[in-house]
């Protein structure tokens, strides 16, 4: 499984509060906790104030990610910026 940071944007403040109440809704009734095949999620930082946040996460493939974000990209105009990252032991294991 590959590592990703993701992190996100709202495009205007009525799609922030629309995407908010739904997001809330997930949360509330533990769809989040949802397993889905392929996908691990590590944490979830939101900075409300600007409307962004950060995902950190483990997929199979940039498929399975794209996938899991195309519904709130097309519901909410958030902009995401996916980047493959590396653990910590990954980045030592190349520096050798």
């Amino acid at each position: 499984m590959q590592l990703f940071i993701i992190d996100w944007s709202f495009q205007n403040a009525e799609d922030q509060l629309f995407a908010t109440k739904e997001f809330c809704e997930y949360f509330n009734t533990g769809k989040l906790d949802t397993n889905i095949d392929g996908f691990d999620l590590i944490f979830m930082a939101h900075t409300p104030q600007d409307g962004s946040g950060t995902i950190i996460c483990k997929a199979q493939n940039i498929s399975v990610v794209i996938s899991l974000l195309k519904v709130w990209r097309d519901s909410y105009s958030i902009a995401f910026s996916i980047k493959p990252a590396l653990s910590n032991e990954e980045f030592v294991e190349i520096q050798k």
